[in-house]
């Protein structure tokens, strides 16, 4: 299918307790049968360093913060990552997602929305999509990218003030029927399942309002 894809305003997310039991039952799979990596279909995000990084350290209220992101191989093997924040196949999920936290806790973070039209790529394969969507790293290798958090969204609730940028690395914590596995076994490598945080400092104030200094000594990446 075609889509457009766009974030809805303030729409609750559940993404974190679905996807945890999808990554459950992956997971258990790969318990069952950890022969050789030809047959291992997916590694885990302990496989890989998540970092992301900002333009800048001061932002205004409603303007769209860039993220730069790098992914790096730091396993001893050849793994798939995705390749984008969205798949070529309209409503999965995306595999980048961010919100802000404030000084008390407070999350924003959007929803996301689908708008599909039937396309060619519904008659794609699995496999044939992957080659559309993920890309091999060997050890020590790294993709970088950008996606947008649009602080617009929350403008009306936003305050000046220090924000932590909280960005989250998703795999394919998809269903497989056994079909789609086997192709996906027989890729030659295995795919990112699980998901892998980091996080950054951003000031967001009105416009005319003096900066704030960021501490950056508080600069962390989430486990």
């Amino acid at each position: 299918m075609a889509c457009s894809r766009q974030p809805l305003y303030d729409m609750p997310v559940l993404m974190h307790n679905s996807r945890a039991e999808l990554l459950v039952c992956l997971l258990l799979l790969c318990a069952v049968a950890p022969t050789t990596q030809a047959q291992q279909p997916f590694v885990h995000s302990n496989d890989v360093v998540f970092s992301i990084r900002t333009d800048s350290k001061g932002y205004k209220i409603g303007d769209q913060i860039v993220i730069h992101y790098t992914i790096r191989n730091v396993s001893n093997g050849v793994l798939y990552v995705p390749r984008s924040q969205w798949e070529v196949k309209c409503g999965n999920p995306p595999h980048l997602w961010s919100r802000l936290e404030d000084s008390s806790g407070k999350h924003y973070e959007p929803g996301y929305g689908f708008s599909c039209l039937e396309s060619p790529v519904d008659r794609m394969s699995v496999s044939e999509r992957m080659r559309k969507d993920a890309l091999l790293l060997k050890p020590g290798q790294e993709v970088t990218g950008s996606f947008d958090f649009d602080s617009k969204i929350f403008a009306h609730k936003l305050k000046p003030g220090v924000y932590r940028l909280e960005a989250v690395l998703y795999g394919w914590n998809l269903p497989f029927d056994n079909n789609q596995l086997s192709q996906l076994a027989g890729m030659g490598a295995p795919f990112l399942i699980g998901e892998s945080a980091a996080s950054t400092q951003v000031e967001l104030r009105r416009d005319g309002k003096k900066k704030i200094g960021v501490d950056k000594s508080r600069f962390t990446r989430a486990p």
